[in-house]
């Protein structure tokens, strides 16, 4: 019996960590748009091909230690956040942002994950106004040939970038020292994306950070919690 209510408890810690940081994530609708199809900057050239399951196969040439970027830019696209406060570009109800990536190459690769903050438009405030924009930064992580991850940009803890002259109500900081994403820049979120570094050439997989839901977790627990129940109450019969 004790093993069972282990099995419980571990299985509501779960869920309580789960509910309690709520990332977003890229589908592979999305991926497979037009946002994504070229790079947004840096050496690299890159192709894209479906493939199977939810994940889409990207193919880099002419990577180099300068970061090659993938953007879903302004407007970005609705990823079930909050809706109309500033069309699809509140995220406030997310933690984070998460994808999975897998090199599927001969050599490894690099890849960091990011936003950007702060409407530089009619509607940022100040009004059209290039000082509201941040580009913010996840660690890099690399990813051998083989390996699969899921990485992770933590709203409470990324690198900003261009975060110096920021006026009110942004977020203010140092570039390039770790902060927290205030309350309003998650509701101006104008760009997301992943950005590469590598050797020549790369080729990724990249698809949703999927996770068992909640509410699936607890039925797993309480359903292995009955069946301990019963062998115990056999057991005493």
């Amino acid at each position: 019996m004790k093993s069972c209510m282990f099995i419980l408890g571990l299985s509501m810690l779960i869920c309580g960590s789960l509910q309690a940081n709520i990332n977003f994530t890229i589908s592979e609708e999305i991926l497979l748009s037009g946002e994504f199809a070229t790079r947004s900057w840096g050496p690299g050239n890159v192709s894209r091909m479906d493939v199977d399951g939810q994940a889409v196969q990207f193919s880099f040439t002419s990577l180099s230690n300068s970061g090659t970027g993938l953007k879903d830019n302004y407007p970005v696209q609705d990823y079930g956040q909050i809706l109309p406060s500033h069309g699809s570009g509140d995220f406030s109800i997310f933690d984070g942002y998460s994808v999975w990536f897998s090199n599927v190459g001969q050599t490894d690769v690099a890849v960091s994950l990011f936003v950007n903050t702060g409407f530089t438009g009619p509607s940022g405030i100040p009004s059209s106004d290039w000082t509201n924009d941040t580009f913010w930064q996840s660690n890099w992580q690399n990813i051998s040939p083989g390996q699969s991850l899921i990485l992770q940009l933590n709203f409470n803890d990324a690198r900003p970038f261009n975060i110096s002259d920021n006026k009110d109500p942004h977020t203010h900081g140092v570039d390039g020292q770790w902060a927290s994403i205030n309350a309003y820049d998650r509701t101006e979120i104008s760009a997301i994306g992943f950005e590469v570094i590598g050797n020549g050439q790369a080729e990724i997989q990249v698809a949703p950070a999927t996770i068992p839901e909640p509410a699936t977790l607890l039925l797993l627990g309480l359903g292995a919690v009955i069946a301990c129940s019963g062998k115990t109450s056999r057991q005493r019969s």
